[in-house]
This record gives C-alpha cells, structure tokens and sequence, in this order.
C-alpha cells in the first residue's frame, strides 16, 4: 500500500492546488510532510471556485467565512500574521482583500494563504501628507488643499472608499490596483512594482469601480460609465454618458462637494 506522507512537496503542491476551500485547510493537518507543503501553500494557491465571505467576529487568531456554494459558515479559519482582524477592507477580488491597517499602510491580503504584498504609502499622492508627532509616530493626515489634519480615525472613514485588483499577485503576470480616494472620491491607480500611487486627473467623484476583461469600469455621481484602459504610463478614459441619477441617488448637473477645488483640474475627452 503506498505510503501518502512521502509524496514529494512538488507532488504534493499540485494536489493542493485541485482541492476545495475546506479541503484546502484541512490539508495540513493529515501529518508533517502534508504540514510542510501547508506551509509552503503560497507556491499554488487553491483553484478558483464559488466566492466565500468573510464574516466580523471577535477572534483576533481566527476568521469566520460563509460559503455561497454550501451555504454554510466555516469558523476558527487560521488568519494571516500580522493579524488582519484590526484592518479595514475596501476591496476584495481574485480571492485577495485589500487592506489598510491602522497606521494607513495599504496590503494585498490572501485570507487563505497568508500571502501579503504591501502597496504605496498613501502619502506619495499629491494631496496627502503625513502627521507625525516628536517620537516620529504617524498620528494623522493632512488631506485636501484646505490642509485640515484629520485623525487616522477620521482619515480612514474619507481617505479610503473602494479598491479593486485586476489580477491576483500570485500569477506572475503583473496586476493594477485602482482606488477611489479622499472627500472628493478621485481616482488612482497602483501597479506592482510601483513605488507611489498615480493621481487620475478628471472632474468627476466616483462611486464605485471595477474590473472587467482588461479595463476598469467606473460610475460617477452623476451616472458617467468610464472604461478605462492601459495608456502608456497612465489609464486612457472612454466613457459613455448614462441615466443612473435615480439609481445612484445623484441629482442631474450637481455632483457631491462640488464646492471644492481639486489641485490642476482638467476634463477628459470623450
């Protein structure tokens, strides 16, 4: 009879890529060279399958997830280190959640495997700047052209409204993270190897993006779908103009604070 804890860890690696959600965890506890392989699991992430959502709870080692496919919820799901119990989600995709923690550091997260991928500081945007107190630590940000500091607290609730990632980290062919940011709801886009993020210079505030057979697709208040595609070292806007006011809530011709100045506004083509 063959002896299944002395399957190579390469062999073993392609086993755990095929199997389910739960499978997946429950791997690394058949015996220690399964345990290893668990260990090593970022090499091959689990195969793509019907979406799970993360659950609030009161654990700070583990999460609890509900699964659309079983209608069920999953406890005591080990979390990745450090803890991402104390950070905000504003997006999630490809089996990643993007996160920002409570000094306003930006990660890729992948709730299963542990993988984490840090994106830009938040501070390399042009309209953001840094608060530290005499010891060097963060307290608050300065946002807007009005320069009013807000509390990380504050920060977190107008600095950060959606992200989204148009491929996960682990495939090895490069992704984009584009993130509707500060009071006026502007965009920005982040690649991987990208040290800072990269303001998107339009009139409009958006309330929701995502992404879609190479292109991201935004809606403005005032029920502006954008697509938006690679352009050079930038995103190149084609957009169609839409009736989703009544949807949206939005009021035709007013868009929410209008009254504030963006820094080098201009509009884009059609």
């Amino acid at each position: 009879m063959a002896n299944w804890s002395e399957l190579p860890i390469d062999i073993l690696d392609l086993i755990h890529g095929k199997l389910s959600i739960p499978d997946y965890i429950r791997f690394g506890a058949v015996c220690k060279q399964w345990n290893l392989a668990f260990k090593l699991k970022y090499r091959c992430p689990p195969k793509p399958q019907s979406p799970w959502m993360m659950l609030p709870g009161k654990s700070n080692t583990t999460a609890k997830f509900f699964s659309i496919a079983d209608n069920k919820v999953y406890h005591q799901i080990p979390c990745p280190k450090p803890m991402i119990r104390r950070r905000i989600c504003i997006g999630s995709s490809h089996g990643w959640l993007i996160t920002v923690d409570e000094s306003s550091n930006m990660h890729l997260v992948n709730p299963l495997t542990g993988a984490q991928f840090p994106l830009p500081p938040v501070t390399t945007l042009p309209f953001v700047e840094a608060v530290h107190d005499s010891q060097g630590r963060l307290t608050g940000l300065i946002l807007n052209r009005e320069r009013h500091t807000y509390s990380l607290q504050d920060a977190h609730r107008i600095m950060f409204h959606k992200a989204i990632l148009s491929a996960a980290p682990d495939q090895g062919s490069g992704f984009v993270v584009m993130m509707i940011c500060n009071i006026w709801r502007a965009l920005a886009f982040a690649r991987a190897e990208d040290k800072a993020w990269t303001y998107i210079d339009t009139p409009d505030s958006f309330t929701d993006v995502i992404y879609y057979r190479g292109k991201f697709y935004t809606i403005s208040y005032l029920g502006t779908v954008g697509a938006w595609e690679p352009h050079g070292l930038s995103f190149k806007p084609r957009r169609r103009v839409t009736r989703l006011h009544h949807v949206l809530g939005g009021v035709p011709g007013r868009q929410p604070n209008a009254g504030l100045q963006r820094p080098g506004v201009r509009r884009y083509g059609a």
